[in-house]
């Protein structure tokens, strides 16, 4: 093979073998840079990009676990205050239904609430509230029917 590269350059006039030296120099010099060195720098480049990128998050999450920290306990301060959940939810009701209501205690974890003539819809955005703010959850629930749209009696029983 070389045999045959040596007879082609001899072939070749001065001018056209200084050209040919000049691009096998060439392309000595940019193969190597194009395969090794261009994607060596350029995954470090990204490697770098991403670093920056998972520190940001780093940093969000953990400014996202501090306020996640202070909005449970001041949620827990909240639900645990001077009230009980059966004054909260005895209080909540006659404020959104007046005295047509009745609250009992039925069990340890267990508050049965009754409410005759009442707006489904009230009802319901009351219900969601308690469970908002109070983590509560319906465990029965029961509606009739009453005369008029949209009107109501529930019985429902609700633990904490």
């Amino acid at each position: 093979m070389k045999e045959k590269i040596r007879q082609y350059l001899d072939q070749l006039n001065e001018r056209e073998r200084r050209m040919v030296y000049a691009a096998a120099i060439a392309l000595l010099v940019f193969l190597p840079y194009q395969l090794a060195w261009v994607p060596f720098t350029s995954s470090i480049t990204d490697l770098k990009e991403k670093v920056q990128q998972q520190e940001q998050d780093l940093v969000w999450m953990q400014n996202s676990a501090t306020e996640l920290k202070q909005l449970a306990r001041n949620t827990k301060s909240k639900t645990a205050g001077s009230n009980s959940l059966y004054g909260v939810i005895e209080n909540t009701a006659r404020q959104k239904f007046g005295n047509d209501i009745r609250v009992e205690q039925e069990s340890k974890n267990g508050i049965r609430v009754r409410i005759k003539e009442t707006g489904f819809d009230d009802m319901l955005l009351w219900l969601d509230d308690l469970q908002y703010r109070h983590k509560v959850y319906v465990k029965e629930f029961k509606v009739d029917r009453e005369t008029g749209v949209g009107r109501v009696s529930v019985n429902i029983l609700i633990e904490g």
